[in-house]
């Protein structure tokens, strides 16, 4: 082997084989630290002075300052080395250095070169073979000594024989020197000043070596006084700082007195006797207790002795001379043993004996106690069998000071009560400070497995109690807490320090879901372990890299022999034994080898060794087994590289061995001892006693005692081999028995064969690491594909990952401080290197924003990106759903009045990955983060967003965690985790708040306990909060005045609630998005609702959403226009959710303080919608309460299905509810009650005789099997709150209806228990849904007819024929004489003539018997027919065929039967109107006279014919269509406008007659016309007329005419038209249309003008008569003015005037007939009230003066008002008073009538036939008015029309009737 080569630049110290004991070194640390800093400091201040002189000729001296400057570093670094090494003399080590000049000694020097000759010596004598060893002597260059030490191994065996090399050359070896490194870089004045500086670390016993080694630095810097304040504050503690900066801010213009000040202060505080006494009295204090077995403390004490006794001689310190008494050192003494406390007292009252003191001086104890503490530490009589295991602290003192020799750079110390201080700062309650995770010290996993002396150190090193390990503030004794040891019941420990290894944990998984069925052979695991693996005796069992091989001469293989070889990395050369040149008779030169690192045969690897660990079982069979006949002959080292290649590893857990597959073959490296348990030399058995509380006792117990212990069995395992299947000594009576055993969670989903895989491996693979953390694999599929290696592909993603940020510098930094926290936590590792064909995954990263996040983004690890056809989420199982329903999280939150929230910080990232499985979440990425480095290899320590396996991953480690914890937290909390967690969101709620406390501060620690933090704590009290530290709230609430401000809004599981009022609120998103199919679905699922809360208002925007989409497929195209209007009112109405405030508790009772609980559920539906909804009522003594607990609605399916069918889907739905509410909601019900408001279904769910069919039967079988009938009840449907689900309701009428509180019936107390309710089927002979009740009898028929009622089922006659013709085929086929025919049984074939005629004489003797029954009888009998028959005129007779036939006289014509004996045929019976339908079909639907030939002509003779065809044929839908006449009604009466006294023109109707060509301008080729229409404004009430002229038939130009009529005639109240198209236009451009309102500001602009606007329907001109018989007379007068031929052509300006003389001629009218009474000269004409003048006359002669003229002119227009509107009243209004048609009263229409629409322009065949949707009855009720609908090629049309434009074809009364 070689030896190890080192190159060092400074001193190198080896411990020898003697070392000091460890509490020495530990007890003077740090005085050498302070010593060597001092020294160093020194060194470099003696060249401070020097070099500043030289930098002020730096621009020449340049060159020399660099030299300089290194020269600084070398001597500071000697001098630091030398201080050291001197330390280290002085406390016993024995060193070996290399001298660096004269610093050192010279007797150090020769001291050093004898004991390297001395060692050197002995290693010659030991070895066989000559090794060089060179020296040279101590010069001032830089020189090294290379000395082997004596190596110790404590091997199972040691072999001392010769090997031969398998090389003839040799070399030896050379120890390589290296020059020191050179600094080239210039250093700034601050570096200078700074150089040697320490901080203070706030300790008063340090104070005054600090303040040296600060004045010496500084020292001959030249630095002002307020540089030097700077200074001092920057190199100040915490503490101190706080003290100089207020100094400082005091004289911040006097930096003098300040510095001043500053160091008085300093001296005051810290350098005081008194601060230093105190200080130096503490540590005595805070030392523990010593015992016989911790000699090394002892050694400690001696030193704080010594430090304590050189302090007290310096004399600063007069309060140590308390220490010369006896009550001075009685705290010391106490700490010593008690054999140590004895002997003191001896020695103690010798020397007060023989000098004569009161007390011995303190330098007496201190001598004492450094003899002692010499004595028990010197090595040379430490006592240690060759056989004792090496103690504890021991090993750890070898570990800290190893053998190999140490290269002393630049060193920085950290000051010891600075690392204890950072140490003590963070509560071990808390965060573990070995770990620095967040699980508490007492739980620590490593700690605990850890040796209880090292656990011990660990504790004094930091601080903490031994007691109870919570606390850095007290100690042991004065600690207070109850303890219990778990593992020993022991009060004085807890059992992290329970003594001995940690007790092994059992695991035990979450049980996967299954059916509920019992499984005996499943109940219990028992695991056992074997431990065949271990060594002998203590030792353990280690494999190494020993493999078989095949060994040959080159081209002779049949000389093959088998040996094993051993792979040494570490030897240089490759070796033989001499028996392997012996086995190939080889002959050579020998050289002699010693080789102490070979177990034997242990260390081989061997199948059995692999298969006892999961990880490497794999590889097992991969192994040869061991070979008894094959020795190690063979060493190979790296002189054959080749071998040692790795090709493949495989590392498992951190602790247990690896496996590595190399060129020869497979090899397993480490401790292959399972879980460490080593196989002892001895057992030692005893009886023992196991109580029933689990308790071992080696008492025995009382013999009467009967104890019952079940006998758990071993599951079979499952096998393919038949014979397996053979179990000996089988029940037969228990085969079977549990085949048809149901249970209730049969209709449950079970898991998968991928589930349960999943889980298997979890169960096998998943565990605590040594820091907590649980430690979870990656669930691979079993077989899997091969992963290829996808780095190009990664690579690609992460360049475009670069661009995208380049481009996007905020989403730059978010990305880098999310990669930068992520690598800081751990989270992700540098990748090494993969060796050769090794598998590997690498995952691609993008990022992305959550949307109500915007600044805070999450790295995404694509783990879906396929490579080659696969990816790494295609090979890894999902795993089944472990986690919380939502609604049921949500459902137990709302439970108690005190809720609290919290959540799992990055719970992902809590669990940690497989070692082994790692490199499948490699990713590239930048170099310590810095996007300008080079891209390197990282991999993810932990689980991972991406990877679909994660979330079961970290929700099965969640379970584990909780069932852990359980043992020292109780169930409760592991109730808690693992019910009221979705994901890593806990909400919980609790009866008071200090339960809620309790539960979570535990919850806190048992999560702690596995590296969980559980943290952002919200709860509606304050009190909770309170409890909690800010830094565990959340963010928004952490410093927040609990007392003095309000909570704010919290969202919990995507609900917003409000904190203060605990209350649930909704917020409605305002972005306006677009009417689309995906913006409207957009829309409606915005709303975030899983309890139900607005069901009722979601249903309609859902019932919108399905016709909308149904209307396109395309998910951008716009929706119609027509539906715009009803969205965007739902769509508005969402506003009025803001305003809404749910109670978060159900009720003010509390669920766990009730006396009754029970739930209702109510169920309803309707065409639209189905409905549940569930309510929970609280009872005590003293009232009742109800609360809403959840409701869900669906819409009904398109199909259309039945009323009742969807009342037992509801009844299903409530169902569903109510399993859903008892399952999560973690109550016990006393009662659960279903209401419903169908009769019917209550009748389905109580029948217990009658069938259904299938859709029925299973819904009806669904709600039996939870539910009882007994429990479902009726309720009226007003009372029914789930009638608001099912027909929706607004939501601003949301929060007054019964939704949220329930029927008030139901607060109502509870009566007294009255006997169960039946309901019966609602009319079961109509229900379709229930299958009729067939009666099979024996049936003898007595007649030899059929009942014609059978016969009414048919509307023709034909259909009728042929089906009693196929009776009569079929009855023929089951006959006697059928038996050799082909048509037997039941089956359809064509009918022959023979049966159709059959089948006619059938049907007509049928009827004939029934409704002539006496006048066959007369004839049978030959008896006279009765004169009052309607037969007897016809003499009726019987043929051959019992028929009745007519008589007559022409019997003796040569005609047919059918025409001289025509068959009677009763022609008000239903076959009657059948055979006149089916001849008035063949006639073509011609008129009576037709049809009643074509029947007389087919040989019937009807009776009564002539009326039974009249009535046919009035019903005929194609006759009404080919002839029908228009509707007409009764005329109407005149409207209330036109009998009204009003002025005129205030109720005006409104037409436009024209057009005429006028000339508008003359040109010289002729003259240019166009066209002017006139508006006529016709007043109802005074029948006075206005023309206005307009110059086309617009919008615009009849709006000018409309404001011309207001201007000169006033405003009008009410105008009155047709459906013009400029009359339309106008109503909506002015806003007037009131009966078709579309704009929604039309009712404002109507109430403020106090004016309407009423169209008539279209094609109703007589409704309009009063205006339109004014154009006709406006017409004739217009004619009459231009039949002139003679007349100049028309213009503008005399079509003006033609129209004013028109308005003045139709105004003068008579309204009244002309009266010759001469006593009534005046006529009634319009004119009177719009001129105010009797007639046209001139005015009389006269002298009529002004003041006449005032006096008497009110007077004459008032005479002239009332003498028209009184002759109006009694001459005028009552010739209105006849109607002059339109009569009689018809039936109204009524919706849903078929019409015929009528229309003009096509032919009578062409015109549409419409639906009736709406009416308009009038004052009177009778209905002139309709809208009807119409559907041409898919699309509909809606028209409103009168009633005189419609033929009605067929009305749904009539056709009932």
């Amino acid at each position: 082997m070689s030896d190890s080569k080192s190159s060092t630049t400074g001193t190198e110290s080896v411990r020898s084989h003697k070392p000091p004991s460890k509490a020495g070194w530990s007890a003077s640390i740090e005085l050498l630290r302070a010593k060597a800093k001092a020294e160093a400091a020194q060194a470099r201040a003696s060249y401070a002075k020097r070099e500043i002189e030289i930098k002020v000729e730096q621009a020449r001296l340049q060159a020399t300052l660099d030299a300089l400057r290194a020269e600084q570093e070398k001597e500071a670094a000697i001098a630091e080395a030398n201080s050291l090494e001197a330390g280290l003399l002085e406390l016993g080590f024995e060193t070996r250095s290399v001298a660096y000049g004269p610093s050192l000694s010279e007797n150090k020097e020769k001291r050093t070169a004898q004991y390297v000759l001395e060692q050197t010596a002995i290693n010659a004598a030991e070895s066989t073979a000559p090794v060089k060893t060179e020296y040279k002597d101590p010069a001032p260059a830089l020189q090294e000594i290379a000395v082997k030490a004596e190596e110790k191994t404590n091997c199972a065996a040691t072999h001392n024989e010769l090997y031969k090399p398998l090389s003839t050359s040799y070399k030896e070896f050379t120890p390589l020197v290296q020059t020191p490194y050179k600094s080239n870089c210039a250093h700034t004045r601050s570096q200078l000043i700074t150089t040697g500086l320490t901080s203070f670390d706030d300790q008063p016993m340090n104070y005054w070596a600090w303040k040296s080694s600060f004045k010496t630095a500084i020292a001959g810097l030249d630095l002002s006084p307020g540089e030097e304040l700077d200074l001092l504050v920057r190199y100040l503690g915490k503490d101190s700082a706080k003290e100089a900066k207020q100094m400082r801010a005091v004289n911040i213009r006097c930096p003098e007195v300040g510095l001043a000040m500053t160091w008085d202060r300093l001296e005051e505080v810290y350098g005081s006797p008194e601060a230093v006494e105190q200080a130096l009295f503490q540590k005595v204090d805070s030392f523990p207790k010593i015992t016989l077995k911790e000699p090394y403390k002892l050694r400690d004490l001696a030193d704080l002795m010594l430090e304590l006794e050189a302090a007290k001689l310096d004399g600063y310190l007069p309060g140590l001379s308390y220490l010369d008494t006896s009550r001075g050192i009685q705290a010391i003494v106490e700490k010593l043993p008690y054999n140590l406390q004895e002997k003191w007292m001896n020695i103690g009252s010798k020397y007060k004996h023989d000098y004569g003191v009161s007390f011995p001086p303190f330098t007496v104890f201190v001598n004492f106690i450094r003899t002692e503490a010499r004595t028990r530490t010197d090595p040379s009589f430490s006592v240690r069998s060759p056989n004792q295991p090496i103690t504890t602290e021991r090993r750890h003192m070898r570990e800290r000071f190893p053998k190999e020799p140490i290269s002393v750079h630049k060193t920085q110390v950290q000051d010891k009560a600075d690392a204890e201080k950072s140490k003590c700062a963070m509560n071990p309650n808390k965060q573990c400070p070995i770990h620095n995770k967040p699980h508490p010290l007492k739980r620590c996993r490593g700690f605990r497995e850890k040796p209880l002396e090292e656990r011990k150190q660990i504790l004094k090193k930091l601080n903490v109690c031994f007691r109870c390990c919570s606390s850095t503030d007290h100690l042991a004794k004065n600690c207070e807490s109850e303890i219990t040891c778990t593992e020993c019941d022991s009060k004085n420990h807890i059992s992290a320090l329970h003594p001995g290894p940690a007790p092994r944990e059992s695991k035990s998984p979450p049980s996967p879901q299954q059916g509920g069925e019992s499984d005996k052979a499943d109940t219990q695991e028992v695991t056992s372990r074997c431990t065949e693996v271990c060594g002998e005796g203590v030792n353990a069992r280690e494999c190494s890299k020993i493999t078989l091989v095949n060994v040959y001469p080159a081209g002779h293989r049949e000389q093959t022999k088998k040996m094993y070889a051993i792979l040494d990395d570490q030897s240089n050369r490759s070796l033989a034994r001499s028996q392997f040149f012996d086995v190939f008779q080889i002959q050579g030169e020998s050289r002699p080898y010693m080789l102490k690192t070979c177990a034997g045969l242990t260390g081989i690897p061997t199948p059995e060794a692999a298969h006892h660990h999961a990880h490497v079982r794999q590889i097992a069979n991969l192994i040869p087994p061991l070979d008894p006949n094959a020795n190690i002959l063979l060493l190979l080292g790296r002189d054959m590289l080749r071998v040692h290649k790795v090709r493949e590893q495989i590392n498992g857990p951190d602790d247990a061995p690896f496996a590595q597959r190399l060129d020869m073959g497979w090899v397993v490296v480490g401790d292959v001892c399972l879980d460490g348990v080593h196989r002892p030399p001895h057992v030692n058995s005893y009886k023992t006693f196991i109580l029933e509380n689990g308790r071992a006792s080696h008492f025995q117990p009382c013999s009467s005692q009967i104890t019952v212990k079940e006998t758990f069995t071993k599951a079979p395992e499952h096998s393919h081999n038949p014979s397996s299947l053979h179990v000996s000594g089988c029940n037969v009576d228990s085969i079977g028995q549990q085949v048809f055993t149901r249970t209730a969670d049969d209709h449950r989903l079970a898991p998968s064969v991928e589930d349960m895989q999943f889980l298997q491996i979890m169960d096998s693979e998943f565990y605590q690491g040594s820091d907590n953390s649980w430690v979870g694999p990656l669930p691979f599929r079993s077989p899997r594909q091969r992963l290829p290696n996808n780095r190009q592909l990664a690579y690609d993603r992460l360049m475009s990952l670069r661009r995208t940020l380049e481009k996007r510098p905020e989403m730059k930094t978010h990305f880098l401080e999310f990669m930068e926290n992520m690598l800081t936590r751990g989270h992700a590792e540098v990748a090494p290197a993969l060796s050769q064909n090794q598998e590997c995954w690498y995952l691609p990263l993008f990022g992305v924003y959550h949307p109500k996040k915007p600044a805070k983004i999450r790295v995404v690890f694509d783990s879906s990106t396929p490579y080659e056809g696969v990816s790494l989420n295609d090979v890894l199982l999902t795993g089944p759903n472990l986690n919380n329903s939502l609604v049921g999280v949500l459902i137990r939150f709302r439970k108690e009045q005190v809720a609290i929230t919290a959540d799992i910080e990055h719970m992902f990232h809590c669990f940690v990955v497989k070692e082994s499985h790692r490199d499948f979440l490699r990713f590239l990425w930048y170099k310590d983060n810095n996007m300008s480095s080079e891209v390197i290899e990282y991999r993810m320590r932990v689980h991972i967003f991406g990877n679909s396996p994660s979330p079961s991953v970290a929700i099965y480690g969640l379970k584990k965690a909780a069932a852990t914890g359980e043992l020292d937290f109780g169930s409760e909390v592991r109730t808690f985790i693992e019910r009221d967690f979705y994901i890593d969101d806990a909400l919980k709620s609790l009866s008071t708040e200090e339960r809620a406390i309790q539960v979570l501060q535990q919850a806190q620690q048992a999560l702690a306990s596995s590296n969980l933090r559980l943290h952002k704590v919200i709860s509606n009290r304050p009190t909770v909060l309170e409890a909690f530290p800010p830094e565990d709230r959340a963010k928004n609430i952490g410093n927040l005045d609990l007392c003095a401000q309000d909570l704010p809004v919290q969202r919990s599981l995507g609900l917003l609630w409000n904190v203060n009022m605990d209350t649930f609120t909704f917020k409605v998103e305002n972005e306006q998005k677009a009417f689309t199919r995906r913006g409207v679905l957009s829309t409606v699922n915005s709303l975030y609702d899983p309890l139900g809360f607005l069901a009722p208002m979601t249903i309609q925007g859902r019932l919108i959403l399905r016709e909308l989409t149904s209307l396109t497929d395309d998910w951008d195209a716009a929706l119609p226009d027509n539906m715009k209007a009803e969205w965007s009112i739902w769509k508005d109405s969402l506003r009025d959710l803001e305003g809404l405030q749910i109670p978060r508790p159900y009720t003010s009772l509390s669920t766990s303080g009730a006396q009754t609980k029970k739930l209702c559920v109510f169920a309803d539906a309707s065409v639209k919608a189905i409905a549940a909804v569930a309510y929970i009522k609280l009872s005590t003594s003293t009232e009742t309460e109800i609360g809403f607990v959840f409701g869900k609605t669906k819409l009904a399916p398109q199909a259309g299905l039945t009323i009742p069918r969807l009342e037992l889907c509801a009844a299903v739905l409530a169902v569903e509810v109510a399993e859903l509410i008892v399952a999560e909601i973690d109550i016990t019900f006393d009662d659960i009650e279903y209401y419903t408001d169908s009769k019917v279904v209550l009748g389905y769910i109580h029948n217990q005789s009658r069938r259904f069919y299938v859709y029925v039967h299973n819904r009806v079988q669904r709600i039996l099997q939870s539910t009882c009938s007994n429990q479902w009840k009726h309720v009226p449907s007003e009372l029914n709150p789930a009638d608001y689900g099912s027909r929706s309701v607004a939501a601003a009428q949301l929060s007054s209806a019964t939704w949220f509180k329930g029927p008030a019936f139901l607060l109502k107390p509870s009566a007294q228990p009255q006997s169960p309710v039946t309901f019966d089927l609602v009319d079961p002979a109509l229900d379709t849904e229930i299958r009729p009740l067939v009666t099979t009898n024996l049936t003898q028929a007595t007649k030899s007819t059929v009942s014609s009622s059978h016969f009414e089922k048919f509307s023709n006659y034909s259909p009728l024929l042929r089906a009693v013709a196929h009776l009569i085929h079929i009855a023929r086929s089951f006959g006697q004489s059928n038996q050799a025919s082909s048509c037997r049984g039941w089956h359809l074939c064509q009918p022959t003539v023979e049966e159709l005629e059959n089948a006619k004489v059938c049907i007509i003797k049928s009827v004939q018997s029934e409704c002539y029954k006496r006048e066959i009888k007369c004839i049978q009998e030959g008896i006279k027919i009765s004169s009052s028959s309607s037969l007897w005129k016809l003499h009726p007779i019987l043929d051959s065929n019992g028929l009745l036939r007519v008589g007559g006289r022409i019997i003796q014509s040569e005609l047919g039967i059918d025409t001289t004996h025509p068959l009677v045929i009763p022609a008000r019976h239903h076959l009657g109107t059948l055979l006149i339908r089916h001849f008035h079909e063949t006639v073509k639907h011609q008129g009576r006279h037709f049809t009643e030939g074509a029947i007389r002509a087919a040989g019937f003779w009807m009776v009564g014919a002539k009326r039974a065809i009249s009535t046919v044929l009035f019903k005929c839908v194609t006759c009404k269509k080919l002839r029908g006449k228009a509707e007409c009604q009764q005329m109407g009466n005149l409207p209330s406008e036109q009998l009204q006294v009003a002025p005129p023109f205030t109720y005006v109707g409104v037409d436009v007659f024209g057009p005429w060509v006028i000339v508008t301008r003359r040109t010289r080729g002729g003259q240019a016309s166009s066209k002017r229409w006139a508006v006529m404004f016709s007043c109802l009430s005074t029948r006075a007329v206005h023309i206005e002229l307009i110059e086309s038939m617009s919008t615009d130009s009849f709006i000018n005419s409309l404001r011309r009529l207001f201007a000169i005639r006033g405003p009008a109240r009410q105008l009155r038209s047709d459906c013009g198209t400029n009359f339309i236009g106008s109503s909506r451009e002015l806003k007037m249309d009131g009966s078709n309102m579309s704009v929604k500001d039309v009712e404002g602009y109507l109430s403020k003008q106090n004016c309407s606007w009423i169209f008539n329907p279209p094609h109703a001109s007589h409704m309009g008569g009063a205006w339109e018989r004014m154009i006709g007379i406006a017409r004739r007068i217009l004619d009459s003015m231009l039949q002139d031929g003679k007349r100049a052509p028309l213009t503008h300006e005399l079509l003006s005037t033609f129209m004013a003389e028109v308005c003045a001629i139709m105004n003068a009218r008579p309204l009244i007939p002309v009266s010759t009474d001469p006593e009534s000269p005046l006529i009634l004409m319009p004119s009177m009230l719009l001129t105010m003048k009797p007639d046209s006359a001139t005015p009389p002669p006269g002298d009529f003066g002004k003041g006449i003229l005032l006096k008497e002119q009110w007077k004459r227009v008032q005479s002239l008002a009332d003498m028209f509107w009184s002759k109006r009243r009694r001459e005028y209004l009552h010739t209105l008073q006849l109607r002059h048609k339109w009569q009689d009263k018809k039936q109204s229409l009524k919706e849903g009538d078929i019409i015929l629409l009528k229309d003009i322009q096509v032919k009578r065949s062409d015109w549409p036939m419409c639906v009736i949707t709406k009416t308009f009855p009038g004052r009177d009720g009778l209905v002139r008015k309709v809208e009807v609908t119409t559907s041409h090629s898919g699309s509909k049309k809606t028209f409103s029309r009168p009633v005189t434009e419609v033929v009605l074809l067929l009305s749904p009364e009539k056709f009932s009737d």
